[in-house]
């Protein structure tokens, strides 16, 4: 039976299809002669060799998706298997492959088809399962029909989970997993900062709630400890307040603190080199302008020995003359000798130090020809001159102009107007401006400018609908008084909000607003802490020692008809059994006596003075006694007595401390107030009587039935009103030295109190019409006092005590100076003794009181002064540095003695 070509070549590819080696070669063993079929056999190598590389890129997908699996990347697993199954035809030798593919291929879409799901993207779940059921690979896949079916079924799976709503949930666990760390480490704000992005992305979270929660309870905890710090922190600074400053010994003088001179590139730095250099000889005959020049020039750079840096030796002078033809001829010829030109002839000329040569005399009836300002011709013979006077000579010769510029002197023609106008930016620091100077410098004694009332106030702030900031000074005005002059058309204006200064002024003015400008710059801004301390310290002592003598009636012995007793109390304190340990009949026949009533004791021992009296009047009474410390009494004797000793020891102490404290910066004045505003009437107008009267009242004790005719009076009403601060203020101004460490204080600490009300009025009153016999109100008034009081007129006006001090001091960074102490002392004695009695040896004392008050005050005041800088740290290390021992070095060993030399000592 034969086999046609077509069946030969089907059989062969089928072959090759499940054949592992090739079964085709151009070799005599295969049996295969190669002739007209040559054709066939290339098409069936080439099917064998696609096939065979199928199978190899099917492996390697099959290895890679099992790679992919373990790493749970099931994407790309599903990807390689699919690849692998489309590689892989369905044979009997590739079958193995091809169900291992497809069984891979199975797992790892499931797989993927539920991780589609946990993520929301149920659509692509879907896709997946569709995928995997497809009929090229596994219809029959239980697993992801049972995936379809539950994805089909609406009820399964919750659909509202979607994408974001997972990558949600993702970000919660990484913010709540980081707020906890944050939170493990104290960083409280960062964890609270999380818990909120949680509730930004999950706004009913609980957990992030209890989260904020926790973290506000650690911050609170932290916040009550830092409350109790401070309140002990403040606590001490005021318990150390009372410490009184240590003198500081061995404190650097200011000459160890003086910055180094800054290198200025202004005019001065040429004019000084100008008057500076001293050129031993000029001889000029018939030269140029340019030669002249020329030889100044280089002598400046030869004699320039003052400067270290060569490159910067010597003067530039620039020419710029007037090329254009214009005619000039010198306004007058100079005198004969240089040393004595002619008046007006150059301002502000010195004569030269030593005697010059003559110069030509101009004809004075001809007029000199006009020559060009470049062909000028100069004869000039001078010595020993500055080369600032040299130059003004040459132009006074060559009619030019002197103009001195930053880095050169300009030599122009007298047309040039030198003194143009030119604007300038700087950049200033913030307090680069103060603020304008109050009327009459003080703000304590500034006018008042609240209104209401007709009366003065205090200068109004924000709580009175004003601002208590003082103005800040214009541009202008600032630079005036530092000496900068404005011509017309000149001006400057000072932006505070960028610290921008401009100014529009000649060349002159710029350059003195350009020193005063670097001068406002200090190195590091430096402020000013000002600590100023009211310590006052007042000792009350009062000693007492008095005796109270109370007898009773008694019949004097051999007299039956004479009797005797105690005094009376007068107009002393009265007699009560409360101020006396023992009883003592106060009626009767033993009623006892004071025999010692006119000797003071307690409070009513010692006076005040006059304006103390006025406010505080003693109270009489029985608290005004010192208290009984031993009492010595008759029982049911003839005559009853008592004696009674009163001794007193006491000591007030009154301790006062205000410390007040302010920072400023350098040439800033401030104000501190701890006040009380105290409003007080200083105008009234005077009480009106009217000329009619009438109506009534009663007059007399109780149940009486006399009445008065009363006036109607309008009693004094204030009209005008005054305040007055009551309490510690402090104005300060410092202004730190150009050390750095010296600062000059001009302060004025001062303290007010109230002290109380002076009555300056005195009652009103009339005759009462009804004692005057008046018709029918007499017969009315049974009876009457002759005068009324219409108003009693009280015109009441405070007593201040002011306390003040105005100096101005030098300090060093750090130190305390004593501005002021005042001390006082006042002692009162008081001696009290009953006639005769008292004067009785040794029986006399219990007849004699004596009391001795001290009154004692003491007030200092101490300020300190500290620079810091913008961080509020002190400029001036003042901690204490822990002390650094040096190692000693090592014990090393003796050197040895020196051998002796020589062949005899030779080894």
């Amino acid at each position: 039976m034969s086999i046609k070509p077509p069946v030969i070549c089907a059989c062969v590819l089928a072959a090759a299809a499940f054949s592992p080696l090739p079964l085709f070669a151009g070799s005599p063993q295969s049996g295969y002669s190669q002739g007209s079929g040559a054709g066939t056999d290339s098409v069936a190598d080439r099917a064998i060799a696609r096939r065979e590389e199928d199978v190899r890129r099917a492996k390697a997908a099959l290895d890679s998706g099992d790679a992919a699996m373990k790493q749970r990347d099931y994407e790309t697993a599903f990807g390689q298997y699919k690849a692998a199954a489309d590689l892989l035809p369905e044979s009997p030798v590739t079958h193995h492959l091809r169900r291992e593919a497809l069984d891979n291929l199975d797992d790892a879409g499931c797989r993927l088809a539920e991780q589609r799901i946990s993520e929301g993207r149920y659509e692509d779940a879907k896709n997946l399962c569709k995928a995997v059921l497809d009929d090229k690979y596994d219809p029959g896949c239980h697993r992801a029909i049972v995936i379809q079916a539950h994805l089909e079924d609406p009820d399964y799976y919750n659909k509202t989970i979607t994408p974001r709503f997972r990558g949600n949930v993702e970000e919660v666990k990484n913010l709540f997993i980081e707020a906890k760390s944050y939170e493990q480490t104290g960083r409280y704000d960062k964890a609270y900062q999380d818990y909120d992005k949680i509730l930004n992305l999950d706004p009913y979270n609980v957990a992030a709630r209890k989260g904020q929660e926790e973290v506000n309870g650690f911050r609170d905890k932290y916040a009550v400890q830092g409350y109790e710090e401070t309140r002990s922190e403040l606590l001490w600074e005021l318990d150390n307040g009372w410490q009184m400053p240590v003198h500081k010994f061995g404190v650097k003088n200011s000459e160890a603190f003086n910055n180094s001179t800054t290198d200025v590139r202004h005019t001065e730095y040429i004019t000084s080199k100008l008057n500076r250099i001293i050129i031993p000889k000029i001889e000029f005959r018939d030269a140029t302008v340019r030669e002249a020049v020329d030889f100044l020039k280089e002598k400046s750079r030869d004699l320039d020995t003052q400067e270290p840096d060569p490159t910067r030796r010597g003067v530039n002078i620039v020419l710029q003359l007037d090329n254009g033809g214009e005619a000039a001829a010198p306004e007058a010829a100079p005198a004969a000798n240089p040393a004595a030109p002619a008046a007006g002839a150059i301002p502000g000329l010195e004569p030269a130090p030593a005697p010059a040569a003559s110069l030509p005399a101009a004809a004075p009836a001809a007029a000199a020809p006009a020559v060009n300002s470049a062909e000028a011709r100069i004869t000039l013979s001078l010595s020993n001159i500055p080369l600032m006077e040299s130059l003004k000579y040459i132009c006074q010769l060559a009619n030019l102009k002197l103009k001195i510029d930053t880095y050169a002197v300009s030599i122009v023609p007298p047309s040039v107007n030198t003194d143009e106008l030119i604007t300038k930016e700087y950049k200033v620091p913030a307090g680069f401006m103060g603020v304008a100077p109050t009327v009459g410098g003080n703000l304590l004694s500034a006018p008042a400018t609240r209104g209401g009332g007709g009366g003065g106030a205090a200068p109004p702030d924000a709580t009175q609908g004003g601002t208590g900031i003082v103005a800040r000074q214009s541009a202008m005005d600032y630079l005036t008084q530092n000496g900068v002059q404005f011509p017309p058309g000149a001006n400057a204006v000072y932006f505070p909000a960028t610290s921008r200064l401009i100014v529009h002024n000649t060349a002159t003015n710029i350059e003195l607003v350009d020193a005063i400008v670097e001068s406002s710059q200090p190195a590091v801004p430096t402020q000013v802490a000002i600590e100023a301390k009211f310590v006052e310290i007042q000792q009350q002592n009062e000693k007492e020692l008095s005796m109270n003598v109370l007898l009773g009636q008694f019949n004097i012995p051999g007299q039956h008809s004479v009797f005797a007793a105690g005094g009376t109390q007068g107009n002393g304190i009265p007699v009560s059994a409360s101020d006396y340990p023992l009883p003592f009949p106060s009626s009767g026949p033993l009623q006892e006596q004071p025999l010692t009533s006119g000797l003071r004791s307690g409070q009513a021992a010692i006076s005040a003075d006059a304006i103390n009296a006025l406010l505080f009047p003693a109270t009489g009474g029985a608290s005004a006694l010192a208290p009984a410390i031993f009492g010595v009494g008759s029982v049911m004797s003839d005559p009853t007595f008592q004696v009674v000793l009163r001794a007193l020891d006491q000591k007030k102490g009154v301790d006062l401390l205000s410390a007040p404290r302010v920072t400023t910066k350098s040439g800033q004045r401030a104000v501190i107030e701890i006040v009380q505003e105290f409003r007080y009437p200083t105008e009234f107008d005077p009480p009106q009587i009217p000329q009619n009267f009438g109506g009534g009242g009663s007059s007399g004790g109780v149940g009486s039935t006399s009445t008065i005719a009363v006036f109607p009076v309008t009693p004094t009403t204030p009209t005008a009103f005054e305040t007055r601060n009551t309490g510690v203020t402090l104005e300060v101004e410092p202004t730190v030295g150009s050390d750095n460490y010296t600062i000059d204080l001009n302060l004025v600490p001062q303290v007010v109190e109230f002290e109380g009300f002076i009555n300056y009025g005195s009652p009103i009153s009339t005759i009462n019409p009804a004692s005057l016999g008046l018709g029918a109100v007499t017969a009315a008034v049974t009876s009457a006092p002759s005068s009324v009081v219409l108003t009693p007129n009280v015109i009441n006006q405070p007593i201040f005590s002011t306390r003040k001090v105005t100096t101005s001091v030098t300090v060093w960074d750090g130190q305390t100076v004593v501005l002021g102490g005042l001390m006082r002392e006042d002692v009162q004695k008081v001696q009290d003794k009953v006639p005769i009695l008292g004067d009785i040896p040794l029986l006399g004392r219990a007849f004699r009181s004596n009391v001795d008050q001290h009154l004692k005050t003491n007030l200092v005041i101490f300020v300190t002064a500290r620079l810091i800088n913008p961080a509020g740290d002190n400029i001036l290390d003042l901690e204490e540095k822990d002390e650094t021992v040096e190692p000693l070095p090592l014990p090393s060993a003796p050197a040895e003695a020196p051998q002796p030399e020589g062949p005899l000592f030779q080894k």
